[in-house]
């Protein structure tokens, strides 16, 4: 890995440590009570004939934007990091999904505020976001890790992101 991957997973680590907040990763609160719930929308063009499919989301109590993504065909829970080069997964998600690691092979990838943090490199052979599938996706397991990040890794594949205020729309190609 990059010495660039392990600068940002690490700086994602401490953003996932100081904020973990179980309630607020479900959304179940934060979006029972939002006017507009996460969601894809779909909107026609101009000419009538274009169409383009959006993703919504609304931040968090805790100011973040988190999403329902499917791997592998399993909802999986992800904070969606926009400074994060990769995909990374939590040893327990990584358990969830099937995805066999001996601690073996976790390696130290990267430095974080509470010493060196373990992981390693895996794919994921599909990630569903919103409607459009991602195949063959590289992303990290990484011990310690709180939450699922979703990186550029899958992030840079869409049309375009962008920031409303309190809503992040993520626009599909």
């Amino acid at each position: 890995m990059s010495r660039n991957l392990f600068l940002v997973l690490a700086g994602a680590l401490a953003f996932a440590f100081v904020f973990d907040d179980p309630v607020a990763m479900t959304g179940t609160s934060a979006e029972a009570d939002a006017p507009e719930k996460q969601g894809v929308h779909l909107a026609t063009t101009a000419n009538g004939f274009d169409r383009e499919w959006n993703t919504v989301i609304n931040r968090d109590p805790a100011g973040r934007f988190t999403l329902t993504a499917q791997v592998n065909g399993m909802d999986i829970p992800f904070l969606v990091d926009t400074g994060a080069d990769i995909v990374a997964l939590t040893v327990d998600e990584a358990d969830n999904l099937g995805i066999y690691l001996d601690r073996n092979d976790m390696q130290p990838i990267m430095q974080t505020a509470s010493g060196v943090g373990h992981g390693a490199e895996i794919r994921l052979d599909r990630l569903d976001v919103g409607g459009q599938e991602f195949r063959d996706v590289p992303a990290v397991v990484v011990e310690g890790l709180t939450v699922n990040l979703l990186g550029q890794s899958v992030l840079r594949r869409f049309g375009k992101l962008e920031m409303h205020s309190d809503r992040m729309v993520i626009h599909h190609k």
